[in-house]
């Protein structure tokens, strides 16, 4: 027969589980997330400013310049650009951008450079065939250079075409316009002597008032790098010419380029 249970004996555990004070089955555990690999730093570059010296702002502007550079064929690390107001303008990776600012902030401002000039001295002559050396007194400063010509091309008759003198500040560019020449220049200097990008051209004849609009189709040009040390004569390129030629008469004629330049500290 089977066994009656009463019911009291079912209702009595639940009402001892809902008493004040009884306990509670323990939450359950959370579970940590499995650390993973730090996020890595991104490389994608960024624009800061920086306040320099004024009297620095450039040299350094150069020197950011040349370690960002990587050569002629691959895209710089970064570009580096003066403002108007002196500051510099950095785009480059984040880890770039620490070490700029960590050479700025190591700047010693009581032992910022003097500013330095570079002053350059253009000459044009224009040289025909002689039976002896003339002119050579009418232009005593380009004596030696000019002895240099004849001595390697023969006695030639010179006289001066066209003559510039063109001041800029180091590392900087400096351009002037004469009456018939331009001269373009940008001056460094490495080791005591001077490194010149230069650029010239030169009308023949002076055509109407002003001649350098012929340039584009009837200058001479002449466009290089050279090295010199300061107050040294130097003879940098020479081409064919026809200057104030007789008409039916074809003479020979060449033009000069002869360059001068030394350093000088001070403002341009």
């Amino acid at each position: 027969m089977p066994r009656t249970i009463p019911l009291f004996a079912l209702v009595l555990p639940v009402l001892f589980a809902c008493q004040p004070g009884a306990p509670y089955p323990p939450p359950p555990m959370a579970v940590a997330p499995v650390p993973g690999p730090p996020p890595a730093s991104s490389d994608e570059p960024l624009l800061r400013t920086y306040a320099v010296p004024p009297e620095q702002a450039r040299s350094i502007e150069h020197a950011l310049a040349s370690a960002l550079s990587t050569g002629k064929d691959t895209p710089p690390l970064g570009t580096v650009e003066r403002l108007p107001d002196g500051r510099l303008v950095v785009v480059a990776p984040p880890g770039i951008q620490d070490g700029v600012a960590a050479l700025i902030r190591d700047l010693d401002t009581t032992k910022a450079p003097p500013v330095r000039t570079a002053e350059f001295d253009y000459w044009v002559v224009i040289g025909e065939p002689a039976s002896a050396t003339q002119g050579l007194e009418a232009l005593p400063d380009l004596a030696p250079a000019l002895q240099a010509i004849t001595e390697a091309q023969g006695p030639m008759k010179f006289s001066l075409h066209e003559s510039m003198h063109l001041s800029s500040l180091l590392d900087d560019r400096g351009e002037a316009d004469g009456n018939l020449m331009q001269a373009r220049q940008l001056v460094t200097e490495v080791g005591g002597r001077l490194v010149a990008d230069l650029e010239l051209s030169v009308s023949s004849t002076a055509k109407g008032r002003n001649p350098m609009h012929i340039c584009a189709n009837e200058c001479n040009r002449l466009k290089s790098r050279i090295h010199l040390d300061p107050g040294q004569l130097l003879v940098v390129g020479q081409s064919g010419v026809d200057v104030g030629e007789t008409k039916g008469e074809h003479v020979s004629k060449s033009m000069f380029y002869v360059v001068r330049g030394q350093v000088r500290t001070g403002g341009a």
